[in-house]
């Protein structure tokens, strides 16, 4: 298994003058990314007409915009828009998080069972035609079973008091591939549904409401933030569970922790998008490039990241094929993997990680 080496986040912390203007950067980038996006659709939207809505939404009157104009900016995009944040900055700070507690660059937030779990819960919904809690049967069951699937995984994984890190990997695995057996035996049940399940599995931002942004994003913002909070607990355990406890960390705790915030935070996330890839795997590594191995930057990066990489995927996902929107996943993927490549070459050339 490929680890962190230990003397990383000692060797690679960066100056606070360049941390500060690399972050700021992405701040600035993240919102520009933000706010041009609500002009990019079926429907472009000028600059000054996104402005005058967005005025009009809280209050600021700087010029009449015509109705429809307001109801695509405010009602159709923003959810949209703020969906794809949530969902890129949950991922980001997710693989971060589980890269970190396992000490293994390849992991990624769906390795845990997240992703087979709601994807069992999603198909179960869509085949059996359940609808006991209306339009929000799917993201609620898909939730559900994403949390009872990594829950099973932990409890299978438990050794002696601990969840040694290779048992879990390994469980998880397993699981998964116990998961997705029972979603293509229902898939070969009911073929005519292929296309609906198969939509979901590929990922999708489009239909994201108000209401769903109301539940998942500040459940996002707190779990981030705590997860953000347990930045020392987080460089211990990437540094060995031995080392952890050398230094005062219960391991154990702040594993159990950590993942249960990660797996709620992810699984909310994955109920309203689908199946979204590579951006739990990506910008975790792509924030130690720029600020060293400490979780105190890599964890804030990788949401902001994260979050601006599904914005603009999303634009690309509206944009390619007119008047049709592609499942976001094709577009992560298409992207994702020459990136990825990339990345790894000059991860490699620097020495960041050991066999």
């Amino acid at each position: 298994m490929l680890m962190f080496k230990n003397k990383q986040i000692r060797k690679l912390m960066v100056s606070h003058g360049r941390t500060y203007t690399i972050f700021s950067i992405s701040i600035i980038a993240f919102f520009l990314s933000f706010f041009l996006s609500l002009g990019v659709g079926s429907v472009n939207v000028e600059f000054f007409t996104i402005l005058r809505s967005v005025g009009e939404q809280i209050g600021i009157n700087v010029g009449s915009v015509k109705y429809s104009d307001y109801i695509i900016v405010t009602q159709l995009r923003e959810p949209e828009i703020l969906g794809a944040a949530a969902v890129g900055a949950s991922l980001g700070v997710g693989g971060a998080v589980i890269q970190s507690i396992f000490r293994n660059p390849i992991s990624e937030p769906y390795i845990t069972g997240v992703s087979s779990g709601a994807t069992l819960g999603a198909v179960i919904a869509i085949v059996f035609g359940i609808t006991v809690f209306g339009i929000f049967t799917l993201p609620i069951f898909a939730f559900i079973f994403a949390i009872l699937i990594v829950s099973g995984v932990y409890v299978l994984s438990f050794r002696n008091g601990r969840t040694p890190p290779v048992v879990f990997l390994l469980t998880g695995i397993a699981i998964s591939l116990f998961a997705t057996s029972f979603v293509a035996l229902l898939l070969y049940s009911k073929p005519a549904l292929e296309n609906r399940i198969f939509y979901w599995i590929l990922g999708s931002l489009s239909g994201i409401s108000w209401l769903d942004d109301m539940i998942v994003v500040p459940l996002v913002i707190v779990t981030s933030l705590i997860l953000g909070s347990m930045y020392r607990q987080l460089n211990a355990l990437q540094m060995g569970e031995i080392y952890a406890k050398s230094v005062g960390v219960n391991a154990e705790k702040s594993k159990l922790a950590a993942i249960g915030l990660t797996t709620v935070a992810v699984s909310a996330c994955v109920s309203i998008s689908g199946l979204i890839g590579f951006v739990g795997l990506i910008f975790p590594h792509v924030s130690r490039l720029l600020y060293g191995g400490s979780n105190k930057y890599v964890i804030p990066s990788s949401a902001i990241l994260g979050a601006t990489f599904l914005i603009l995927s999303n634009d690309l996902a509206h944009l390619i094929i007119k008047g049709e929107v592609l499942p976001i996943g094709i577009i992560t993927g298409i992207i994702g993997v020459p990136f990825f490549m990339i990345l790894m070459a000059k991860i490699s050339k620097r020495g960041y990680y050991s066999a």
